[in-house]
């Protein structure tokens, strides 16, 4: 893919070499399409992120692991615990990381300052918080002995853009402020759910769908399926930088208000993205 974009980036470099500073055809009236390839950061809501953090509440629970007689007797031993141990606080603060999103668009122009957008952006998104355990409770004389624990959830996510674009004429044809808004569908898989216990690590995910796990008893996995579609609304604004009348570089911010398919947290929540574009007008050549 890597190798697809440097050769469009070429052919429009090509482009601004051949044409003199200052000077910018006039593009056509309608009919002609736009490639562009997006990349930037992409703050999803932290709501969506309390799906990952082991709350009795959610589909993966952190009583899962601790509830488990085999895997709970493996913790004690682990933590070297003579009485017993037990989660004290679940996290107080599960939010994601900041992530890269990736992406390409297109667009059809119907005159020279509106256009039909359709994008799609990529992005790996990972959740962190921790939790806390007590070991051996209630020793006489002694401070409780608490511990934290990493807790973390990994999703992949899609966000497909159906918009409208209105870019706005000024006196330098340098320079165009742009705006765009329409529909948001957003596709959400949750890779992993996971703790760690000291050098242990569990995931909250039952791949054994009935309950739990059995040492020794020959159980099979499977791959259980979290996350699904989601709606929205997407609205978004910058600044077209253009180097002749095919080549141009967008820098933008973008504001979502999604629905993303999390069970339990399918609220409308806010997320923000910055991006930088890079357009290539009329590259298909498909003036009518």
């Amino acid at each position: 893919m890597f190798l697809v974009l440097i050769l469009v980036s070429a052919r429009g470099l090509v482009a601004v070499s051949q044409t003199n500073e200052g000077q910018f055809e006039e593009m056509p009236s309608f009919g002609h399409w736009d490639l562009g390839i997006n990349m930037g950061g992409y703050w999803a809501s932290d709501r969506t992120a309390k799906y990952y953090n082991g709350s009795s509440q959610n589909e993966n629970k952190i009583s899962y692991v601790f509830g488990n007689e085999y895997w709970y007797n493996d913790i004690k031993n682990h933590l070297n615990a003579t009485d017993t141990v037990f989660v004290r606080e679940l996290p107080l603060d599960m939010s994601y990381q900041a992530a890269f999103q990736i992406g390409l668009f297109f667009r059809r122009t119907f005159d020279n300052y509106f256009g039909l957008t359709l994008q799609f952006d990529y992005s790996k998104l990972h959740a962190n918080d921790v939790y806390t355990v007590e070991v051996d409770p209630y020793t006489i004389l002694t401070e409780p002995d608490i511990r934290p624990y990493a807790i973390w959830g990994v999703e992949n996510r899609i966000n497909i853009d159906i918009l409208l674009s209105r870019y706005f004429k000024t006196q330098k044809p340098q320079y165009m402020p742009f705006a765009e808004m329409g529909l948001n569908i957003n596709s959400t898989t949750v890779l992993e759910n996971k703790i760690a216990v000291g050098d242990l690590e569990y995931s909250l995910i039952d791949v054994y769908l009935t309950g739990g796990y059995v040492p020794n008893s020959g159980q099979n996995t499977y791959e259980v399926y979290q996350g699904g579609l989601g709606y929205g609304m997407s609205l978004a604004g910058g600044m077209r930088f253009r180097f002749n009348s095919q080549v141009s570089i967008d820098p933008g911010i973008r504001v979502y208000f999604q629905s993303v398919n999390l069970e339990g947290y399918q609220d409308l929540n806010p997320a923000f993205s910055f991006f930088i574009r890079l357009n290539l007008s009329d590259y298909f050549s498909a003036t009518e």
